[in-house]
C-alpha cells in the first residue's frame, strides 16, 4: 500500500477515534447530569412531602408555639419519653437532614431554603438553648448540619426585607394574643376591619371546606412565599385549625 494513502488511512483512523471519544465523553456527561437531575427531584420532592404533611407542621407548631420550657433540663424533665421530645428531635432532625445534603453538595441549597427557611430561623431561634446544652450534657454534635444552615436561610429570607434587616419569623414571642369570635366579628364590622389569613392545612381544608367571608386561604407551606397578597397596612387576624 501506497505509504502516502497509508499516512492518510491512519489519520483518518486517529480523527474518527478522536470524535468517538468526544461524543462518549459528551454522553456521558448527559447521562451523568439527567442522572443527578432526577436524584435532585427525587430528593426535594422527598424533602417537601415531610414538610407539608399535617404531622410534621403540627410537630413544628408545637416546638414553635406551646412549648414551655426555657431549658433542656427542664424539658427533659417534663416531655423525656413522650410527645414533646419526639417533636423535638423529629423537627430538628429534618432541618439537620437538610443542612447535611446542602453540606455534601447533594442538593441546592437555594431551591429548598426559599420556601423552608423562615421556618428553619424560627425552629432554630426557639430550640437553641436547649440545643447548646444538650450538646454538654449528652449528644456534641446535636443537630450540628442545622446550625451551619443558619446563614444560607438568612441568606434566603432577609434580603427580601432590606439590608441589615433582622427576622425572628413565626416566633413564639410575636403570637397574637387570642380573640374570641365575638371579638373579631366586631372587628369585622368596623370602619376598619382587620384582614382574615386562613392558615389552615389543606387536611383541615377537607374536613371543614367553611371558611370566615373574605378570608385570605394559604396553606402554612405557603405563607412565606405568598406574604405580598397579604395588606400591609392592615391588622391581622389568624385562623387555624
Amino acid at each position: 500500500m501506497n505509504m502516502g494513502v497509508w499516512t492518510i488511512i491512519t489519520g483518518m483512523t486517529a480523527i474518527v477515534s478522536m470524535i468517538a471519544y468526544i461524543v462518549t465523553a459528551l454522553f456521558i456527561r448527559a447521562e451523568l447530569k439527567a442522572a443527578e437531575k432526577d436524584r435532585f427531584l427525587s430528593v426535594t420532592s422527598e424533602l417537601f412531602a415531610i414538610w407539608q404533611d399535617p404531622e410534621f407542621m403540627q410537630a413544628q407548631f408545637w416546638l414553635l408555639y406551646k412549648m414551655q420550657e426555657t431549658t433542656w433540663e427542664g424539658f427533659v424533665a417534663k416531655h423525656r419519653g413522650d410527645v414533646g421530645e419526639l417533636n423535638f428531635h423529629r423537627v430538628g432532625s429534618f432541618y439537620d437532614r437538610i443542612g447535611t445534603l446542602v453540606r455534601l453538595k447533594l442538593i441546592n441549597e437555594n431551591e429548598i431554603l426559599s420556601t423552608v427557611g423562615g421556618y428553619a430561623i424560627a425552629v432554630w431561634q426557639k430550640m437553641e438553648p436547649f440545643v447548646r446544652e444538650a450538646r454538654r450534657i449528652e449528644n456534641s454534635v446535636l443537630f450540628d448540619d442545622f446550625e451551619a444552615l443558619l446563614p444560607s436561610c438568612y441568606e434566603c429570607y432577609v434580603p427580601a426585607l432590606g439590608e441589615g434587616a433582622f427576622v425572628k419569623p413565626f416566633s413564639a414571642d410575636q403570637t397574637p394574643p387570642l380573640i374570641s369570635v365575638k371579638t373579631l366579628k366586631k372587628k369585622l364590622d368596623s370602619s376598619n376591619p382587620p384582614v382574615v389569613l386562613d392558615v389552615r392545612t389543606a387536611a383541615h381544608v377537607e374536613l371543614d371546606s367553611r371558611k370566615i367571608p373574605g378570608a385570605i386561604v394559604i396553606p402554612p407551606g405557603e405563607v412565606a412565599e405568598r406574604m405580598a397578597e397579604i395588606p400591609p397596612e392592615k391588622d391581622i387576624a389568624l385562623y387555624c385549625a
